[in-house]
């Protein structure tokens, strides 16, 4: 059976500075100028006072993993890797929280509050932020 390939990533134009910034091996995200909230995923207004003063920060990809979960199964046709996929949330230092995927050998090793540290997997058209434990 040929294999499935994951949906394409097409960025809205206000998403566009989030993946451009992936592709360089960078983190950015928005933050409201009116009232000081962190805002992800990319938007035009602030979700907290509806200001549309959102400027691009970069951030540090670390965090903690706040709440994970081990698929055995593939959670979808294109993700078919080696082992488990560990499907996480994680906290960065800023208080956003990610959905993500920690990438590591062990995932009977992690736990709730370990500290992790992004990855960028740099694909043909689209570059993914994953998280692994923090060495």
């Amino acid at each position: 059976m040929p294999a499935i390939p994951a949906p394409a990533v097409v960025p809205t134009p206000t998403a566009q500075p989030y993946w451009d910034a992936l592709a360089a091996g960078k983190l950015v995200m928005q933050r409201c100028e009116a009232c000081g909230s962190w805002v992800h995923y990319p938007r035009i207004r602030c979700r907290t006072c509806l200001s549309d003063r959102l400027m691009w920060h970069e951030v540090d990809p670390t965090g903690i993993l706040y709440a994970f979960s081990v698929a055995y199964h593939p959670t979808a046709p294109w993700y078919d890797g080696p082992g488990p996929q560990v499907i996480a949330i994680v906290e960065l230092g800023n208080g956003v929280r990610l959905t993500t995927n920690v990438v590591t050998d062990d995932p009977h090793s992690l736990s709730i509050g370990v500290r992790v540290t992004g990855v960028f997997e740099h694909r043909d058209d689209v570059t993914l932020l994953w998280f692994q434990p923090a060495s």
